[in-house]
């Protein structure tokens, strides 16, 4: 789903469906699922050179996603829908305004955790013990930790609770980089990945699947090509209206419910439960490796 907060932030989204081709492409994929860059040049009967300028506009837009695959002829492009639906919320209010006081968390720096293989750690140098052990999860060298991977399960952090009891919180938000889990690699591999604070269960967010169509930006040399490379940025968003995935309401459960005060302990916790509809794992991304060189990040906006 693509949400547009601001009707104006949909410039490049209106240029990329201005074209009779790029919506013959859109057509055809929501059609037929994946397909080609050759298909599309053949249906089109546009040269090749034409198909590619037309996809990466496509792609610019966030409206089809683009992987390779090895085929009799070598290396080739694939494209899918990257998205269902585009809502444009003419009447969406504007970001939060007030003080904000951010707290980052490396992912290797949490207090408790229940994980299921396939699984695994790494830091910027090498893999933290073997892969598919979770007693590996506990080894001290996990808090150097840039990468984690769990078919189901969860971790749960300690937020650094910078509120004071002058900070009137009006809202929380929590920003991380994350992916499916797949055995081996899949593009398509959807998983439920749920948030929540202090026990409260605050939503979900769907992952389309382990990225592995290129390296992450920020990941070492040595790590392995066939294994996840990046993940998708999501922010997840508690106030006093409900809370919010990447924009999309997800759940009721507002600020007042999480129990967040000055001096008391805020605990996050990403999982996958193991009766989850879509139990695709989790691999959340740090410091050193995806595309964002962050771990987990935490706004506090007070008035």
């Amino acid at each position: 789903m693509i949400y547009l907060k601001d009707f104006r932030q949909g410039k490049l989204l209106y240029e990329a469906l201005d074209s009779d081709v790029r919506l013959g492409i859109l057509e055809e994929l929501l059609k037929k699922g994946e397909l080609n860059l050759a298909y599309f040049a053949k249906t089109f009967n546009v040269s090749n050179g034409a198909i590619t300028s037309h996809v990466k506009k496509l792609h610019e837009a966030g409206l089809i996603e683009i992987t390779t695959q090895s085929g009799i002829r070598g290396t080739q492009k694939i494209c899918s829908l990257a998205a269902d639906k585009i809502i444009i919320d003419f009447n969406g209010q504007p970001q939060s305004e007030g003080r904000v006081e951010a707290a980052h968390i490396d992912i290797g720096h949490y207090v408790g955790y229940d994980i299921h293989p396939t699984c695994g750690l790494a830091t910027r140098d090498k893999v933290i013990g073997r892969f598919d052990d979770p007693a590996c999860f506990s080894y001290p060298e996990r808090i150097k930790a840039g990468l984690l991977w769990m078919a189901w399960g969860y971790v749960e952090y300690l937020v650094p609770n910078y509120l004071t009891p002058e900070s009137e919180l009006i809202e929380l938000q929590f920003s991380m980089e994350i992916a499916s889990e797949a055995p081996g690699y899949s593009a398509y591999y959807p998983s439920d990945i749920y948030f929540s604070v202090n026990g409260q269960t605050l939503g979900s967010y769907m992952s389309k699947g382990e990225y592995n169509d290129r390296s992450g930006t920020c990941n070492p040399s040595w790590w392995f090509g066939n294994l996840g490379q990046y993940g998708k940025k999501i922010l997840v968003t508690v106030n006093g209206e409900g809370t919010f995935i990447c924009g999309i309401k997800v759940s009721e459960t507002k600020l007042s419910e999480l129990n967040v005060e000055a001096g008391g302990q805020i605990k996050f916790r990403i999982f996958v439960p193991e009766d989850a509809v879509h139990r695709g794992g989790i691999t959340l991304f740090g410091k050193g490796f995806g595309d964002y060189d962050e771990g987990i990040v935490c706004n506090f906006v007070c008035k």
